[in-house]
């Protein structure tokens, strides 16, 4: 497998890649430049946190056991609407409890869910928590 492969789309994209924190960077770039050809600028800073907190949890957690799968991650512009898909092939985990728990507020890490729904609509997780899908009006 390629560690990083683009598919372009008149109204989205597809990025395969290997779960490596150092490709979401590239993967982010991809998408700015998505979005600012389609005037999405106002936006942008929500399209970018929320794909970025997606990815690094898609990489640091559901990629954890299986490091050399690729992790999906994809965008699609309807109208109004921007949706977005992270997908692993890790074993997934109990995102209900993890959605109910607080965090301290000095704690180093754990806020990536809270900061996804802070900026999108709806956050739909897959019965087997290894698929997120996410739609933010834009």
């Amino acid at each position: 497998m390629e560690p990083f492969s683009l598919k372009k789309m008149p109204d989205g994209l597809e990025i395969r890649m290997k779960p490596s924190l150092i490709l979401v960077d590239r993967a982010v770039e991809e998408v700015k430049t998505f979005c600012r050809q389609r005037d999405l600028s106002l936006s942008l800073f929500a399209i970018i946190i929320t794909m970025r907190e997606g990815l690094t949890n898609t990489i640091r957690h559901g990629s954890v056991l299986c490091p050399d799968d690729p992790i999906r991650f994809s965008l699609l512009l309807d109208e109004n609407t921007l949706q977005m898909e992270f997908e692993d092939q890790g074993p997934g985990f109990d995102w209900q409890a993890t959605i109910k728990k607080k965090r301290a507020t000095n704690s180093e890490g754990g806020r990536g869910l809270e900061i996804i729904q802070k900026y999108c609509h709806t956050m739909v997780y897959s019965q087997r928590g290894n698929h997120l899908h996410i739609t933010l009006h834009i």
